[in-house]
């Protein structure tokens, strides 16, 4: 097994019932930059085509396997189309996680704006907190969103940048 597994795993060994949270983009799908602007409520099979980074999801479907632990994916998207396209992937591309652990936060219906964008990840993780788990897990490869994450989550959440499950 590899070294983040290992890590994952003796998380585990520490609490009863753990949450682990993975974001999609550059975490478990290829990051496609689209110029400013270009992601609208019109966009249509933006996401749908991204390609998988296979050894990240071949890590979670082994993880997903630890007794004690329920994997989400917790996903920002910019439109209702990016939601059910995401949702999609997800089905074709892991559908070793369950739909009901899907936590796709939707800009326009209003989940997050600019104001809350670094945080609102956080806030899901707290509420889940809140709702019966001991311990939370996070994986994500955006800094800031990290960091707020750590901050307000302190030694409830164990956080890893994506580096971390590809070495």
């Amino acid at each position: 097994m590899s070294d983040f597994y290992n890590k994952i795993k003796t998380i585990c060994y520490k609490y009863k019932k753990v949450a682990m949270f993975v974001d999609m983009d550059g975490t478990i799908v290829e990051y496609i930059i689209h110029p400013s602007g270009s992601i609208t409520t019109k966009s249509k099979g933006l996401f749908l085509n991204g390609k998988p980074i296979e050894i990240v999801i071949n890590e979670l479907e082994k993880i997903s396997k630890i007794e004690n632990l329920d994997l989400y994916i917790l996903s920002m998207a910019r439109s209702n189309i990016i939601v059910e396209e995401k949702k999609e992937w997800l089905k074709n591309n892991a559908s070793f996680i369950d739909e009901k652990n899907y936590i796709i936060l939707n800009r326009e219906a209003k989940d997050y704006g600019d104001d809350t964008r670094n945080i609102i990840k956080a806030k899901k993780i707290q509420e889940k907190l809140n709702n019966g788990y001991d311990h939370a897990i996070f994986l994500d490869d955006d800094h800031k969103v990290i960091h707020k994450a750590e901050d307000m989550l302190k030694e409830k959440c164990n956080i890893f940048h994506i580096s971390s499950a590809l070495v």
